[in-house]
């Protein structure tokens, strides 16, 4: 198996998940909603308590 063989499947895998719309769909709610999370939290923990 020569070095262009593996980049080509290598290549071919990223597309085939790229080219799932659906795929991308849960893709992008996951990292949004990790991200907003995370931020929510780290806010959270930075307010000061009330006195």
């Amino acid at each position: 198996m020569s070095h262009d063989e593996i980049d080509e499947k290598e290549a071919f895998k990223w597309q085939a998940l790229f080219d799932n719309i659906w795929m991308l769909f849960l893709l992008s709610l996951l990292i949004s909603g990790v991200l907003y999370n995370a931020w929510g939290i780290f806010d959270l923990m930075t307010v000061p308590p009330a006195p």
